[in-house]
This record gives C-alpha cells, sequence and structure tokens, in this order.
C-alpha cells in the first residue's frame, strides 16, 4: 500500500490549472482530496474544517496572500506536514520558503512521481517525528507508582494478610489473606529460595511478578519487602507498586531505540543550549564523525543557523529547514532539518533534533525540473503540457486567452542553412518572446516553429500582440549570418463557458488568417474566420478520403520545344469533390504536406504516370517523357524512394523516361541532394522547378545532376520588351545556356511571352497558350492532331 492512499490532502493553490492537476494526480494515487484552496483565508478555514493530514501549499496566493506566512499560521495551530509547490527556484524564494520549516518543496511544472516521492517522504518524516516526541515521554526515569498497600506477614510467618492493598487483593482474586506458599507461588521457582531466606533475615528485597491479563495484556506488580517496624512481634511490611505501564513504556523505549539507531535520518536529543545529549548511528554517519565526539557539541556547528532557528521556535513548536550542512570535515551537503520542542523536557533534555540528507532528492529534483512538460530546445513547456492543459475543463476559469505564434518562412531557413540553424534561430525566438511576456502567462513551444501563450491574468492583449511583433522587428544573428524573420500571431479570448481546449482551435484559425492577409500580423479569433477554417478541415478530411477512395486523378499539361512539338507532359493532380466540385491544388497540397498524405498523393501520382506512360508507348509515342513534381518530403522518405522505384518496375518503364522536378529549396537539404544524385545516377532527369521564384540561389545552377533549369511563371515577360523582368529572364536564361542547361519557362498565356522564349534561347515551353491540362485520351488526340 502506497504511503499517500487514503491521506487527506488539502491543496493551496491559486492557479487553477496547477490546483487542478494536482487533485487528479494525487487522486490517482490513492489520496483523498479534502479541498482546494486560493487564499489565506480559505486555507485556514478548509484546514480548520477538513483536518488534513497533508497540505501542499503554493507560495504565492490569490489576493496577494503570501503561501510562507499562511503556512507559518497553520502549523502554529495544527500539527500538519506542508509542502510547498511554486513557480520559482531562485535562491529568494527557496530561503524565504525554509523559514516555515515545510516538509517539502516542489517546482513547477512538477510529475506524478515529482508528487509521490515529496508527498511520501513528507508523511513518513512527519510520522517519525510524531515518534520522537512520543518516545521522549519515554525518557523520563520518575514512573508513576500505581496503587499502594500494606502486606503483613503473620508472627508466625505462615500467613500474609494486607490491609488497603486492593491493587494487590484484586490481582490475585484473593481475600484479605494468603497462604505464604500461594504468596510463593507468584514467583519463579528459581527465585522462592532467595524471598524466602530475604523474609527470615529481614532484609530488603524487591521483585517484579507477572500476571496473566485480560484482552488488554500481562500485568506486572512490584513487590517491595522491607524492615520498617516491630509490632506484636516480627512484623514484615511490604508495598506492592502495579507497574505495568512502566514495563510497556520499558518494551517501548527499547523497540524505539532500535528503531532510531536503524533509522536513515540522523535523530539527535538536545539540551536548553541546543546541545547534543544523545544521538543515533545515522547522524554519526552523516556528519563524518564518530559519535563519541558528537556528545555536547551544539548543532551549530555543522553549518544550521542559530538566529534563524532560535526565532522560529518562538513562534512555533516545530521548525522545518531545507538547508545546507556541513560535515566534520567540512563538506556541503543538502540537508532537511526537524527541530522539535519537547512538551514536557526529561532532566536537561529540551529539543529533539532529525537531520535527513537530500542530496540524491535534490538532483532528483533537478532533473525532473528540466524534464517534466519541458521542451528541451527553447526551455519553454512542452506540448505534453498544454494537451494536459487544454483537456482539464476546470481550468477554464484561470485562462483569459490564447495567443498562438507561427514564424512566417522557417522553413526556407531550415531547407536553406540547414537545422542547426532553424533550432537557434528557435531558441532566441522564444528567449525574445519570454522576455516580452508576463510571468503569469504560461509559455509554451507546440511543436515546430509554433508557440503558444496561455494568458492567465487579465490585460490589454492587443498590446501584448505589439510587443510579441515587435520582438521579431530587428535581425537575429545566429552562427554569424543575420536572420530575418517574422510571425503570424492569432489570438482567441475565452467567452462565458467555452471549453478551453476550443481556444487553441480559434487561436490557430486567427492565425491562419494573419497569414492569408500577407503575415508578419495579429488577428483576432472572430466567427467569420471559423467558416474558413471548417472548409480547410473538410478539405484535410475530405483528402484523406479521396486517397483511400481513389477519388485523386491526373491531368496531363503538355510541354512543347521551339517548333510547338509535344516532348514531353507535366503529371498534375486534380481532386474533384461531389460536394464543391473542383478544389484548386493550391488548397489541399500544401494542407497534404502539412498532414503527411502527400507521400500516398505522390505513390498514386506516380502509378497514373507509369500507366500513361505505358499507353503512350503502346500508341507509339514512347519517346515523350513525363514530368513529375517531387518535394522534399517525399525524397526524403526511404520507404517512398524505395516504392517509386518499385512501381517502375512493375510498369517497365525506365527512369530515362521521367524528369523529376524538384523546388530550389529541397536541394539546400544535404540528404535531398545525396538522394537526388543517386536518382541521377541512375537515370532520372533532375529538374529544378520554380527558379526564380522566392530566394533564388544562382550558385544552385551549377549543380551538376540538374539538367533542366524551369524559370518561375513570374518571369514571363510582359508587353514592354524592355523591362527589367525582360532583362532579368533574358539574363538568367543566357547564364543556363552557357551552364549547358536545357530552359523551360511556363507560365505562357500569349504569342508575344512564346515569341519572347524563342527569341530568348529558351529550350521548352509550357502554358494555357499551347494546352490546359488534359486527360490521357485528350493528350493522345492532341499530339495525333499536330
Amino acid at each position: 500500500m502506497k504511503l499517500i492512499e487514503k491521506r487527506r490532502v488539502l491543496i493551496v493553490e491559486d492557479t487553477t490549472i496547477a490546483a487542478t492537476y494536482l487533485a487528479r494526480e494525487l487522486s490517482k494515487l490513492g489520496a483523498d482530496v479534502v479541498g482546494l484552496a486560493r487564499s489565506e483565508d480559505q486555507a485556514i478555514e478548509m484546514t480548520r474544517a477538513e483536518l488534513p493530514e497533508l497540505i501542499l501549499m503554493d507560495i504565492h496566493l490569490a489576493d496577494g496572500s503570501d503561501g510562507v506566512e499562511t503556512a507559518e499560521k497553520i502549523t502554529s495551530q495544527f500539527a500538519i506536514p506542508i509542502i510547498f509547490t511554486t513557480s520559482y527556484s531562485d535562491d529568494a524564494t527557496v530561503n524565504r520558503a525554509l523559514k516555515a520549516s515545510p516538509y517539502g518543496y516542489i517546482v513547477k511544472p512538477f510529475d506524478t512521481k515529482t508528487i509521490k516521492v515529496t508527498c511520501e517522504t513528507a508523511l513518513h518524516r512527519f510520522a517519525l517525528e510524531q515518534k520522537v516526541v512520543s518516545s521522549e515521554k519515554r525518557f523520563k526515569v520518575a514512573a508513576e507508582a500505581a496503587q499502594f498497600g500494606v502486606v503483613e506477614l503473620d508472627g508466625k510467618g505462615k500467613t500474609f494478610s494486607f490491609d488497603g492493598a486492593q491493587s494487590l487483593q484484586n490481582r490475585f482474586g484473593a481475600g484479605t489473606q494468603m497462604s505464604r506458599e500461594a504468596f510463593l507461588a507468584l514467583f519463579p521457582e528459581h527465585e522462592r529460595g532467595e524471598i524466602i531466606l530475604t523474609l527470615e533475615k529481614r532484609a530488603s528485597l524487591r521483585k517484579t511478578i507477572v500476571l496473566e491479563g485480560d484482552e488488554s495484556g500481562r500485568k506486572y506488580l512490584d513487590i517491595v519487602f522491607s524492615e520498617v517496624d516491630f509490632h506484636n512481634g516480627d512484623v514484615i511490611i511490604g508495598a506492592v507498586i502495579d507497574v505495568t505501564d512502566k514495563q510497556r513504556q520499558i518494551k517501548q523505549l527499547r523497540l524505539s531505540n532500535i528503531i532510531l539507531d536503524q533509522l536513515v535520518e540522523g535523530v539527535a536529543l538536545l539540551d536548553q543550549q541546543f546541545n547534543i545529549i544523545d544521538c543515533n548511528k545515522a547522524l554519526s554517519t552523516l556528519l563524518r564523525i564518530d559519535i563519541s565526539r558528537l556528545s555536547h557539541r551544539d548543532i551549530f556547528q555543522f553549518g544550521l543557523h542559530a538566529s534563524d532557528l532560535k526565532d522560529a521556535l518562538n513562534t512555533s513548536q516545530i521548525v522545518r529547514r531545507k538547508t545546507i550542512l556541513l560535515t566534520a570535515d567540512g563538506v556541503e551537503f543538502p540537508a532537511f532539518v526537524t527541530l522539535s520542542e519537547l512538551e514536557q523536557q526529561h532532566e536537561e533534555i529540551r529539543y529533539v533534533a532529525t537531520f535527513s540528507d537530500i542530496t540524491d532528492l535534490s538532483k532528483a529534483e533537478r532533473k525532473l525540473e528540466s524534464l517534466a512538460f519541458t521542451d528541451q530546445l527553447t526551455g519553454a513547456g512542452n506540448r505534453n503540457y498544454l494537451k494536459l492543459i487544454l483537456n482539464e475543463a476546470t481550468y477554464a476559469h484561470s485562462i483569459r486567452a490564447l495567443v498562438f505564434i507561427d514564424l512566417d518562412g522557417f522553413k526556407l531557413v531550415n531547407d536553406t542553412y540547414g537545422h542547426n540553424v532553424g533550432d537557434e534561430l528557435l531558441s532566441q525566438c522564444a528567449s525574445r518572446i519570454r522576455a516580452v511576456i508576463r510571468n503569469e502567462d504560461t509559455f509554451i513551444r507546440h511543436g515546430g516553429d509554433e508557440f503558444v501563450i496561455l494568458v492567465q491574468e487579465e490585460g490589454d492583449l492587443a498590446q501584448l500582440g505589439k510587443r510579441l511583433l515587435d520582438v521579431f522587428a530587428e535581425p537575429i544573428e545566429v552562427s554569424d549570418t543575420e536572420l530575418k524573420t517574422s510571425a503570424s500571431i492569432g489570438i482567441a479570448e475565452m467567452e462565458g463557458t467555452q471549453e478551453p481546449e476550443n481556444l487553441l482551435k480559434h487561436a490557430d484559425i486567427a492565425m491562419y488568417e494573419a497569414k492569408r492577409k500577407g503575415k508578419n500580423q495579429v488577428v483576432f479569433f472572430s466567427g467569420e474566420q471559423n467558416d474558413a477554417i471548417e472548409y480547410r478541415l473538410y478539405v484535410e478530411q475530405g483528402l484523406f478520403n479521396a486517397i483511400e477512395n481513389k477519388d485523386l486523378h491526373a491531368r496531363f499539361q503538355p510541354i512543347v520545344d521551339t517548333e510547338n512539338r509535344v516532348v514531353a507532359l507535366e503529371a498534375l493532380c486534380r481532386w474533384r469533390s461531389q460536394d464543391i466540385g473542383d478544389i484548386h491544388p493550391e488548397s489541399f497540397i500544401p494542407i497534404a504536406e502539412e498532414t503527411g498524405l502527400i507521400n500516398a498523393l505522390g505513390l498514386k501520382m506516380l502509378k497514373e504516370v507509369c500507366i500513361a506512360s505505358v499507353t503512350l508507348r503502346d500508341a507509339g509515342l514512347g519517346d515523350i517523357k513525363f514530368h513529375v513534381n517531387v518535394s522534399i518530403l517525399q525524397l526524403n522518405s526511404k520507404l517512398m524512394v524505395s516504392q517509386f522505384l518499385e512501381y517502375l518496375d512493375d510498369f517497365d518503364v525506365k527512369p530515362e523516361a521521367l524528369v523529376l522536378e524538384v523546388t530550389e529549396s529541397a536541394m539546400h537539404d544535404i540528404g535531398t541532394r545525396k538522394v537526388l544524385r543517386k536518382l541521377a545516377k541512375s537515370g532520372f532527369t533532375i529538374a529544378l522547378d520554380d527558379f526564380g521564384a522566392g530566394y533564388a540561389s544562382v550558385s544552385e545552377l551549377g549543380e551538376s545532376y540538374t539538367s533542366i533549369i524551369k524559370l518561375d511563371k513570374s518571369l514571363a515577360p510582359g508587353e514592354d520588351k524592355s523591362s527589367q523582368k525582360n532583362i532579368i529572364a533574358e539574363s538568367i536564361i543566357q547564364l543556363c545556356r552557357r551552364l549547358d542547361k536545357s530552359i523551360l519557362l511556363e507560365g505562357i498565356e500569349t504569342q508575344q511571352q512564346a515569341d519572347f522564349a524563342r527569341h530568348a534561347g529558351c529550350h521548352y515551353m509550357q502554358g494555357f497558350h499551347f494546352s490546359e491540362p488534359l486527360t490521357l485520351t485528350d493528350v493522345i488526340s492532341f499530339i495525333q492532331q499536330d
């Protein structure tokens, strides 16, 4: 059975999130949570009403009350162990908390193991203290004598008579007289000769006899014989003393001594000046000094602060301190010290002190503090912590709003500079965000480049949004490189009895709206935005069903040479929903990448390309190649690449029949480059797609494994032949030709643009001017018409 099971626990915590979490975890451990208090008045009132066996106390309470002062008021009235919980572990907070003598100290965020270990340690220590207090009473030398009676032996020495000795009469069950033989029979046989001799010599003798008692146990009587008077002949007076309680105390004291001697905690008895009168072996081991050398040393020689403890004893009978002790050879170690003043002193003994080495516990606390609910990269709370919070409806009363932050363009940083630079950027962004939010708010890394702030106090949310945008106003220097980034921020406010988990959804919707409006801005959630996100969710679920039900299909857009001959076909994914009709690829392709469905979608398209390639080959058009778009996620999936090659083998399609179009950003990833080099060696043609869009890197043109440079449609020329766009396009085309690359210009919609492409030196062209995407049947007809 766990020590915490069935124990009555009171939680004093002003943050409902933490209070509810503690209540739930303690209940799982079998504890009986008798109440949740938020302020000093509530804590004292519930303590008086519920009489808990353990209290978990937050240092900072609601309405400005102080947990440390509250704990001191409670311990001055009740003997209840108290554990402090706090979000802060700085020296000032710890030192202030320790003045209230807590039985434990937990730094948030915490987990079940930390709660269990700390609570059970506190309960165990409290139980030992109570045993020590109880045992202390048994250190008294004076034992209470029970009823006394007078026993007389008649002159002949044959019969004992007793007057007023009700104790003896009741114990023996006899009348007022007892024969000498019956009386001697009360003693062990081997002692009877000694007793007879003592009676004859009129010498003094004291013996303890044992009587078999009732259900309450054995009874013990001391018989005292002494020559006190002569009257009418020889008379021997005896006193009968009931020492049952004393004998039991002696047995209990022996057991207590054994327990104290075997305890891991050090225990010491102290006099009025705090000098050690007696101690157990554990204290000797703890302080690294022979037990004989501890006698009459004061405990302040080992690192305790005299003024602190003495002042605390003036207001409380029991003082507890988490402190640093010194061994006899000067080595420091963390310890927990409890000092109890005895209610009734025995001779010079005034206090009982216990000493516990908490070195391992301190290490475990620090480790748990760094791991529990913490993102190791940024130091923020992690997604598990957020999930815990949002799944508890009772937290609704403490959460005022949720802020969702998504870094703009972070994927490009990762693709361009690598994940090490990306991680450092995330870490610096987190530090900047943390610097502008309040301590009362909860900061969480939701995952990737997304952060969440749980606002727990009233405040100007618009002003908070502005501060967060300002965080990204200045570039961030990472590895001698200045990176400029921004953030799209969505804010959702708690309304009425709304479920807390809906806040995350609403803030996410608002964040997507911020991105849709151009990024680098703050958007507050509104009901109208919900319609847009519902559409997005519909698309996400619909895409999954479309893949399962094979509702996706391919369209093929012709790619022509300068003579308008079809030399290749680009495979384009199309999806028609029965409910809302055609869905544009720009709507569902990004969602496929976000949800991981892009691989399933890619395999579906590859299968269609293989079928189309075989069909064209059978129609005598086997020299026409197929362009297939592949993403960085697909290329970095070994399973995807393996399945890709298996499809080609199954359909007997040669690698030379395919052109793999890869965006420039994918080529910044080292792993992707390795895959592309292997594919190029295997016979695939690699095309650099969308060149000229975004952050173009001219150095990528020099990669040997790229054969085709596909210029983005944004470079398609306008009417003004001397425009800067035309100059840029012509320059890139000439550069690519000098590098022996083939150039494909997409997005051609007019004859003028087609003439420009031919004149500038493009090898291939693509666009609605030549043909829209067609079904495979229409493609064959289109080619044969030419």
